[in-house]
């Protein structure tokens, strides 16, 4: 008897052989695909219905249209990211984790005004930041007792003594600061953030190591700018500072939770562009993913628009001229310059980018760098009162903001005018010697470092986004403020590039 059944016959639904299991998974996928959709369309009609009260339906219909390739080259590129961080996981070690803890530390959940803060200096919020720091305190102690990593000697050489010195200088001015305990905790978690540094550039042994925290950290900088979008069709008045009139675009980009203010947020979003530019247009030798980089770019450039950070978009310029000039790109660029120049002349969109730029600010708010100059011309004022001792780390808005009569509580937007006031005439200095010395020894290892390497990529990385921390320095808080490890990861890797040096010449045979 034959035992098969000929092509095309039906079998009776006794004899039919069972399903198989992958029949279920597909069935599933189906409901997610349906389930997601379902919840894509609820957050766009939501987005939808805010747009057009804003700015009315030709401009929704004209987004519309474009939503549906822009969310093709989304997903397309986002698939490819998620390939790329497969493979990082599985590099992650333990001080990538410590490095995590020590952003999220940082994130703001909460605002409080001066009185807020004295009155109640732990609650639940502080209370969030200070026990992350401590597990990595605790770890990093135990590390060292435990002769795992022994990073104290880490500490104390090269641009890491720098960094040391700075925080040993704040933590002394404790004894006479205007607010004691915020400086001493203020200065301790930055010295645990040079701690870490230390520890790291004690464990890693190689320069693809120290490429993986660099695409840690840029992948952490990345998905706090992602966060800030994702809140848009969520929280559309809070997101885009409903109220804030200022310029073209009627609004201004920032983060809800974790709270991250325009100007921080354009600050990261300059950085993931930088790195995504020198990784576009690579030194000779170098292939990186186009398609994901692009991505990463265009998020950049629209968050620094969206956030309308000035500074931070001139940074940014600064260090993609860099990143041309170090891959001997300088003809190419200059043509395309001179042909952009004559496109703006002659179709006058020259004259909308200088309104964007000015975003609704008269003259006069223009050059007082948004009231900046303003609020400097006091600090200069309460530093005179204590040239030489400051009125303690961290503790100079408790000064400069009380002697304008203000209630709330914030930096002073300057780490050099921040460290004036709060260390005295020698505060600013290690800050200066330590940023200086970065960009020495970038560009000298530069030059000699072998052509198509990773550590001569790596460098150009590393310059770009220096230009950017440097120019948001003089008018932002990013070297002081807990955790800068936008600045400490460049200046580790110069670090590592020094130190690596001073052992192959060690190591050498004497002639």
């Amino acid at each position: 008897m034959n035992n098969f059944v000929t092509r095309g016959t039906v079998l009776p639904e006794a004899v039919r052989p069972p399903a198989t299991g992958a029949a279920r998974p597909a069935k599933l996928g189906l409901i997610a695909v349906f389930v997601l959709l379902v919840l894509l369309g609820l957050v766009i009609s939501l987005a939808a219905s805010n747009l057009i009260s804003r700015y009315g339906m030709p401009i929704v219909v004209a987004l519309a249209l474009l939503a549906p390739p822009t969310l093709i080259y989304v997903a397309w590129s986002c698939s490819r990211g998620f390939s790329k961080l497969k493979v990082l996981w599985r590099q992650l070690s333990w001080y990538h984790v410590l490095w995590l803890l020590v952003l999220a530390s940082s994130f703001v959940i909460r605002l409080r005004d001066v009185g807020g803060l004295q009155s109640n200096p732990l609650d639940a919020a502080a209370m969030y930041r200070v026990v992350l720091v401590a597990i990595t305190a605790f770890t990093l102690v135990v590390r060292l007792v435990l002769r795992r990593t022994n990073w104290m000697g880490s500490m104390f050489r090269g641009l890491v003594l720098i960094m040391t010195i700075f925080a040993l200088m704040c933590t002394l001015s404790t004894i006479w600061s205007v607010n004691a305990p915020f400086t001493l905790y203020k200065s301790l978690e930055y010295l645990n953030d040079v701690a870490l540094l230390a520890a790291i550039l004690v464990t890693i042994r190689s320069t693809e190591s120290f490429e993986t925290l660099f695409d840690w950290t840029w992948l952490l900088i990345g998905l706090l700018v992602a966060s800030a979008w994702v809140e848009v069709p969520i929280w559309p008045h809070e997101a885009l500072e409903e109220g804030y009139m200022a310029g073209i675009l009627k609004f201004r980009l920032t983060g809800i939770f974790p709270g991250q203010g325009s100007n921080g947020l354009g600050s990261f979003g300059a950085i993931i562009a930088a790195v995504a530019f020198a990784r576009l247009w690579p030194i000779a030798g170098r292939k990186f993913d186009k398609l994901w980089y692009s991505f990463v770019l265009l998020l950049g450039v629209a968050t620094m628009v969206c956030t309308q950070t000035r500074a931070a978009m001139g940074g940014f310029v600064i260090g993609a001229l860099l990143v041309l000039l170090f891959t001997k790109r300088v003809g190419k660029s200059l043509a395309v310059g001179v042909c952009a120049t004559a496109l703006l002349a002659l179709t006058g969109f020259g004259d909308t980018i200088l309104k964007f730029l000015q975003r609704g600010q008269s003259r006069i708010e223009v050059l007082s760098l948004t009231g900046r100059v303003q609020w400097w011309s006091v600090a200069w004022d309460v530093f005179k009162q204590r040239p030489f001792s400051g009125f303690g780390a961290f503790a100079a808005p408790f000064a400069v903001w009380g002697k304008m009569g203000e209630e709330g509580f914030g930096p002073l937007h300057s780490d050099y005018v921040e460290t004036l006031v709060g260390n005295g005439i020698w505060g600013p200095l290690p800050i200066i010697i330590a940023v200086v010395a970065t960009w020495w020894i970038l560009l000298k290892f530069f030059r000699h470092l072998p052509p198509g390497s990773m550590e001569r990529q790596l460098a150009v990385e590393s310059l770009a986004v220096l230009a950017i921390v440097t120019t948001r320095s003089v008018v932002m808080n990013l070297i002081i403020f807990h955790p800068p490890v936008q600045y400490f990861v460049i200046l580790g890797y110069a670090e590592y590039l020094g130190r690596r040096a001073a052992s192959y010449r060690a190591s050498a045979p004497e002639s």
